[in-house]
């Protein structure tokens, strides 16, 4: 972290440096705020290729997809406590990547189906 903290600083300076010595250099604010547009622009350019490349990157790694499966298919078995075990697994995975958000509440929802369903087979059994 503070590796990272004294790039991002150094980065600054750089770029403070860069702009005071171009507007001292340039008799016109015309070139300092083209420059500084153009900043902007690769600045956004570049945010958008990082984020596609995560996204693309991720894409490839469905954990928290194969993990739903795993568990749709132990649900159907009829182990509900290695579907649950599995569908918690899953949530913790699709927090870490944040993109899928239909996942996240469909798994919270069977997480809590579950829930019920053991709770209810518990007292089923206690009643007999």
């Amino acid at each position: 972290m503070n590796y990272i903290s004294n790039r991002r600083s150094c980065v600054t300076v750089i770029i403070s440096k860069l702009f005071i010595f171009i507007y001292a250099n340039t008799g016109t604010h015309k070139t300092l705020h083209m420059l500084f547009y153009y900043f902007i622009l690769l600045l956004m350019l570049l945010t958008l290729v990082i984020l596609s490349a995560r996204f693309l990157i991720l894409r490839g790694k469905n954990i928290p997809v194969q993990l739903f499966n795993e568990a749709i298919k132990n649900e159907n078995n009829g182990s509900f406590e290695a579907a649950l075990v599995t569908y918690e697994s899953a949530l913790t995975e699709v927090k870490k990547i944040r993109f899928h958000s239909n996942l996240k509440n469909r798994i919270i929802d069977k997480i809590q189906v579950l829930h019920t369903i053991i709770e209810y087979k518990n007292n089923f059994r206690f009643i007999r």
